[in-house]
């Protein structure tokens, strides 16, 4: 995304000649202030200035449906290549949040901290189908089965036990799903045994959540 605001075209004429300008003043002298552009890009930026700016003049009287064109692919040019300039070299530790907006673009938006989820999911397992147990999830006391925001899916821990687990650590068998339900299959040699299991969230950047209560089942 561009960090500069829509502009028609005569705005982003002046605000693309400021930039250059601005850029210009920052990297030459003989004390430069950012040294960590190269000339060249300096020169391929003002060059793609140069482009647009021949391109925008010559629709400003009358013209052609091809000067129209040109123009309107020298401006997608244009953006492309401040948009490749601004991640390699403004968006950059070397320049200073009042020196981005002194070129004109806009600050960025302040991030939210990616946080594990708080909650954790309820389940009821159905037994309807022989050697098959389906584990129904939702987030503990929502009305439907949508999961948190930024939570990706369930890690579901399982193990068939003769006795009730300590806690989560008995349950050595290990799944992940995206939406519910997740459904365990077994051979007829286990049909009777029982299944104990626990899930807990986890976000899209691989945070966890809490474990929910153990639940357990009898594979029909």
């Amino acid at each position: 995304m561009n960090r500069y605001p829509k502009m028609k075209d005569a705005e982003f004429d002046v605000w693309f000649y400021k930039l250059i300008q601005y850029v210009l003043n920052m990297t030459s002298g003989s004390a430069p202030i950012w040294t960590h552009i190269p000339a060249a890009e300096t020169e391929a930026l003002s060059a793609t200035y140069t482009a647009w700016h021949t391109a925008y003049q010559a629709v400003l009287t009358t013209h052609t449906p091809g000067q129209t064109a040109a123009k309107n692919e020298a401006r997608a040019a244009s953006n492309k290549e401040i948009s490749s300039f601004y991640r390699r070299f403004i968006e950059h530790p070397a320049v200073t949040l009042e020196q981005l907006m002194d070129a004109g673009f806009q600050p960025p938006s302040p991030r939210t901290p990616d946080v594990p989820p708080a909650t954790y999911p309820e389940a009821e397992a159905d037994s309807s189908v022989i050697r098959q147990l389906t584990i129904h999830f939702r987030d503990k006391g929502a009305a439907s089965r949508a999961k948190p925001p930024k939570v990706h899916g369930a890690e579901i821990r399982w193990a068939l036990l003769d006795h009730e687990p300590a806690d989560e650590t008995e349950l050595t068998a290990s799944d992940f799903d995206t939406a519910s339900p997740f459904t365990l299959t077994f051979t007829e040699s286990l049909r009777g045994k029982r299944v104990y299991f626990v899930l807990r969230w986890e976000s899209s950047t691989n945070l966890k959540g809490p474990w929910s209560e153990i639940y357990s089942a009898i594979i029909p």
